[in-house]
């Protein structure tokens, strides 16, 4: 296969809601713009049901996804191409980025990747992406009122989120493969709300129904080096928010992007990395992962994209 050559003013790497929306803007400056579509779908292709899409009562990852890329692509001088990047290199007065397709010149890059490829942690888990396990629970909380849910992870955003889900009704539970007393001090406060913390307890694999939603998790203790059959533990449950992942950036930390302490790619309030004319938006910057603060982060990187492009044009 020949390897194609491009050249644009605005690359952007990811076409999910972030980096879709960065399109809309950068199309509406008429601004020569590529978006390079990876092979991993976007987290919000697999969402089943958004209820708090401003506008929208109810609908599908998927469908709001469809509307983003249509309004993306009805410029003209946006086009999406498919490709994952396998090298690139940023700065130095120009960017040059590539894929096993593909060589890419641009003058700005926008980093709109998600939380790319995680890694499964536990068996099952990656065919109930969407069907009961989730990542975000401040996302998908709402849906599992008055149903049983839990929470597995071991630092204070699980204990956080354990209460604000406590808070919306949902019947909580904690999974932690550490001792309560290992745990932050915000474990007080999800005790004194009656949320019971299962300890020293790794999830090893996640069942479904006969109709592919999650069903039960078989468990077993940390405390022990050899376990018995005996000493595996069922849940059953309506969804489990797993909160142990890392972001995989590493392709980017190779390229000079600075990343903060919890592997997620640092930006400024411009949306600017440490590197000028490369920016970053949505989910693979870390915050709240929920679709419309990846939309809002899109635009504000394709606004100062363009400020940027009319500087550097001027200088």
């Amino acid at each position: 296969m020949e390897l194609q050559e491009f050249k644009c003013e605005v690359l952007i790497i990811g076409a999910g809601p972030a980096g879709l929306s960065a399109a809309v803007y950068c199309g509406r400056a008429n601004r020569d713009t590529i978006v390079l579509e990876g092979k991993e779908p976007s987290a919000l292709a697999k969402t089943q049901e958004i209820q708090n899409w401003l506008g929208e009562l109810k609908t599908t990852g998927m469908s709001l996804l469809e509307k983003f890329k249509a309004h993306a692509e009805s410029y003209e001088s946006v086009k999406i191409i498919n490709g994952d990047v396998i090298a690139l290199m940023l700065g130095m007065g120009m960017n040059m980025i590539s894929t096993r397709t593909a060589n890419i010149i641009a003058d700005v890059v926008i980093i709109a990747t998600g939380t790319g490829n995680r890694k499964e942690v536990i068996k099952g888990e990656s065919s109930l992406i969407g069907y009961g396990v989730s990542y975000c629970a401040l996302c998908d909380g709402p849906l599992y009122k008055e149903k049983k849910v839990f929470l597995y992870g071991s630092d204070k955003e699980v204990l956080e989120d354990a209460l604000a889900l406590d808070q919306m009704g949902c019947i909580t539970y904690v999974i932690t493969n550490v001792g309560v007393e290992d745990l932050p001090e915000e474990v007080a406060l999800v005790k004194e709300k009656g949320i019971e913390i299962i300890d020293y307890t790794e999830i090893i694999e996640a069942f479904p129904d006969s109709d592919g939603i999650i069903h039960k998790i078989v468990c077993k203790s940390t405390k022990n080096d050899t376990v018995e059959s005996e000493d595996f533990i069922e849940y059953e449950l309506d969804c489990l928010f797993i909160l142990s992942h890392i972001p995989s950036n590493s392709i980017f930390k190779r390229g000079g992007v600075e990343l903060d302490e919890n592997g997620n790619v640092a930006i400024d309030e411009n949306q600017q990395t440490n590197i000028q004319g490369v920016f970053a938006a949505g989910d693979v910057t870390g915050g709240l992962f929920q679709v419309v603060f990846a939309a809002s982060e899109g635009a504000r990187a394709g606004i100062n994209a363009n400020k940027y492009l009319r500087q550097k044009k001027k200088d």
